[in-house]
């Protein structure tokens, strides 16, 4: 079946407004529809991405400041193809600008939904709404349904991704009544033949907004109504010959069947839907949803292998996941296809594997963090990052093309082998940089390998049915299903979390602190005390302070033993070797920066960081007014102690966008992000971040912690101290010259951080004041 340009450009374009062709770039008209077509195949994408950008410069320089908004609109569109999420968030702007500098309000409305749309594929749904509630507006203005509608069905993916399904079924059906009346009025024009390309369009973006109701239909449960429009959206795909919008219709119908297990009935959809559209991400969506039906069958062989398929493509097609076919059902069935997984293999007793594909979730969830928004820029690291962003395109350039082309396989294959060469040529370079290339876990034999002689890591999974614990020895593994799922884990953590924050209710808390401890711990010990522990966490228990959970009602866990933290068991082979590798001296402390507000003055801060240099000898202190982003960079890559006494936002919503906060200077506004910090060169053995300011009472996956601490141990340390909490500015002072005193006299970092949680929790009994400081990374 062969699309023609106008099906294609049908599918895949906001709306089609001619433009004039720029006579040297006859390949790239300047026109939505053929940006659209030449943006959606990868091969294409990165010429016309050059093209667009040097037409809209050109065309800025002329002044004519609407085309060059066409043109950096259909700049935006490739960026999206080829997953470069940061050149497109940078274009949407210029083409806001030409947008509004033109007074050209229907190429306003576009870039304006473009910017949205960007910011939604970067996971900063929150940042997404005023662009697209702006392009509403403008559509509006303009009177075009053609751009109104768009930004409406984008706030309901904005608001389906934050929770509010109400509201996104709302802007959904707002996008269905301007679009509907539009097609409508086509339909009954008198233009006859001429009308029909038009139409074709239209029809086109209505099917795309109805597909966005249907999944929100899904969403709320109301399947019967999500059946009957995913109907519509395969009749208009079938009219217009469409593949995508077919496969996409049966994708919806199949999920629809496996709600109500009418299992026959969803594997016919769904084999029909990967026999319609072999596109390799869909595939993967795909096997991931027919994964799910088998295992609701009972066909545990069969869903593994669909269950399989499905992380393969996801794991293959990182760097398109920014692709314009992908829906947003992809992204939200991802880390549930990766649980499924684990849960498949553990009820066959292939422990091993399951164990390694826990890993893999961690490793997928954290590139998926990274996306395209960080500079690995540590020495060779940018070369690298572009040559392998190449070696990817080429696969899935050549992954796109038909099945038959001439030549494919042999391309296909050679191509793939060039990129295991270079990934190899990557591991002999920087192991780690490799590990942010593509998934890359330890298996469970390797991990065994590096754990230190005597101490067991307590590996856990949280999924919608139960919560995996591994206990890991270097001599053997055992496996526990926890029966406590998702919700019910979320909110036991939230409620011991809002216990401790009360601060008077101690005996309340040790009752939670026990039942937690029995929960999640206990079973894992086995009635053993342990020498001691490494704890890897997962979703909401990255927020648990397991070091205030209690064995009995005597003793809290961190007086039984030493424990420390990995956001992955994999990261040990990275720490390992920094702490081998670390040969710097000296320290700088950063204490109580002048936020220019007195509210947020953390007095003993400035005293906690004039304490780290009374102890250390030539260290450097950057207090008050001289803590700025310049003067830390300037000096933190040659010290072997870093330690910042200060707050920090983090934000859940953008983790990468996290900071630490100093003191602004000039045009800096001093805050150093999480997404800088990659780009640092560390050679500290040991960071602190102490008196950090994290909202008690918010609770996601943890990505905003995993983010930070991550950042900090690429950037060089082995080991860094974090804190859970708005720790108590005084209890702080104390606990920090605690750790530091012990740290001198030769305890290594775990025994010196829980010597001075125990001698604090003697003057300070509530966990509160001790129990927020974590050590990941190295204990020694």
């Amino acid at each position: 079946m062969k699309w023609t340009s106008g099906a294609i450009a049908g599918l895949i374009c906001l709306f089609a407004l001619t433009g004039c062709a720029i006579t040297d770039e006859q390949r790239f008209p300047l026109d939505y529809a053929s940006g659209a077509e030449v943006s959606y195949r990868t091969e294409t994408a990165r010429e016309a991405l050059s093209a667009y950008v040097r037409m809209g410069a050109g065309l800025e320089r002329q002044g004519r400041f609407a085309e060059a908004a066409l043109a950096y609109n259909n700049a935006v569109r490739s960026a999206w193809a080829l997953g470069r999420l940061e050149d497109a968030l940078d274009i949407s702007q210029k083409a806001i600008r030409m947008g509004e500098r033109s007074g050209n309000l229907v190429h306003l409305g576009v870039a304006l939904a473009r910017l949205g749309t960007t910011y939604l594929r970067l996971g900063a749904p929150d940042k997404a709404i005023l662009p697209l509630e702006q392009g509403a507006l403008a559509g509006r203005r303009a009177r075009e349904p053609e751009v109104e509608g768009p930004c409406n069905s984008g706030l309901s993916a904005v608001y389906r991704s934050l929770g509010d399904r109400e509201k996104a079924l709302e802007y959904s059906q707002r996008a269905v009544d301007v679009l509907s009346g539009k097609v409508s009025i086509w339909k009954s024009t008198r233009f006859g033949i001429q009308a029909r390309p038009h139409l074709a369009k239209l029809e086109m973006l209505y099917a795309g907004v109805l597909m966005q109701q249907a999944w929100n239909l899904f969403a709320l449960d109301r399947w019967e109504s999500a059946d009957a429009t995913f109907q519509k959206v395969a009749e208009i795909g079938e009219r217009y010959r469409i593949p995508p919008t077919i496969a996409q219709a049966h994708l919806g119908l199949g999920s629809v069947a496996t709600r109500k297990h009418d299992w026959p009935s969803a594997i016919a959809h769904l084999e029909e839907a990967i026999r319609i559209y072999p596109q390799p991400n869909f595939i993967a969506d795909a096997q991931a949803r027919l994964g799910r039906v088998y295992r609701g069958m009972g066909k545990l062989p069969e869903a593994e292998a669909s269950l399989r398929q499905a992380v393969a493509g996801f794991e293959d097609l990182r760097s398109l996941l920014g692709s314009e076919i992908l829906r947003e059902s992809y992204f939200e069935n991802k880390a549930e296809t990766y649980e499924l997984l684990v849960l498949t293999l553990l009820d066959q007793g292939k422990v091993r594997e399951a164990f390694d594909f826990s890993e893999r979730a961690r490793a997928r969830a954290f590139l998926d963090l990274l996306g395209s928004r960080v500079s690995l820029s540590r020495g060779r690291s940018d070369a690298l990052v572009a040559e392998e962003q190449a070696l990817r395109e080429r696969i899935a350039a050549l992954k796109a093309q038909p099945e038959d082309a001439p030549g494919l396989q042999r391309e296909l294959d050679l191509a793939r082998d060039a990129y295991q060469a270079f990934l190899q040529r990557v591991r002999q370079v920087d192991r780690e940089q490799a590990s942010l290339m593509t998934v890359e876990p330890l298996t469970l034999p390797q991990v065994q390998a590096l754990l230190p002689e005597g101490s067991l890591l307590l590996e856990y999974f949280v999924t919608d049915a139960v919560t995996v614990l591994w206990t890991v020895e270097r001599t053997g593994v055992r496996i526990v299903q926890v029966q406590v799922e998702r919700g019910s884990l979320e909110r036991q953590v939230r409620a011991f979390r809002d216990l401790i924050a009360s601060r008077g209710k101690l005996a309340e808390v040790q009752q939670s602190a026990q039942a937690l401890f029995d929960t999640l711990v206990r079973p894992g010990l086995e009635g053993r005390p342990p020498r001691e522990l490494l704890i890897v966490p997962h979703d909401t228990l990255h927020y648990l302070p397991f070091q205030a959970l209690m064995p009995a009602a005597d003793r809290f866990l961190i007086q039984d033993a030493p424990l420390y933290y990995y956001s992955s068991a994999s990261l040990i082979q990275f720490t390992r070797a920094k702490a081998q590798a670390a040969q710097a001296n000296g320290a700088l402390a950063v204490g109580n920066p002048d936020l220019g507000d007195p509210r947020m003055n953390l007095w003993y801060a400035g005293r906690e960081a004039r304490e780290v240099q009374g102890l250390y000898p030539g260290a450097t202190a950057f207090i008050g007014r001289e803590a700025t982003k310049g003067n830390v960079e300037g000096l933190v890559g040659r010290e072997a102690l870093v330690h910042f006494a200060t707050h920090a936002d983090l934000e859940e919503q953008d983790p990468l966008g996290s900071a630490l906060l100093l003191h602004p200077d000039g045009t800096d506004d001093g805050r150093l992000e999480v997404q800088q910090v990659f780009g640092l060169t560390l050679n500290a053995s040991l960071v602190v971040l102490s008196a950090c300011e994290t909202a008690l009472g918010k609770l996601g996956r943890g990505d905003e912690l995993t983010g930070l601490t991550r950042a900090f141990i690429y950037a060089g340390t082995p080991s860094i101290i974090t804190t859970l909490w708005q720790v108590n500015d005084r209890s702080a002072y104390e606990l920090m010259g605690e750790f530091y005193r012990n740290l001198k006299t030769g305890e290594d970092k775990a025994a010196a951080l829980r010597q001075a949680q125990i001698a604090t929790l003697a003057k300070y009994p509530d966990p509160y004041y001790w129990a927020a400081y974590e050590l990941t990374g190295e204990a020694r």
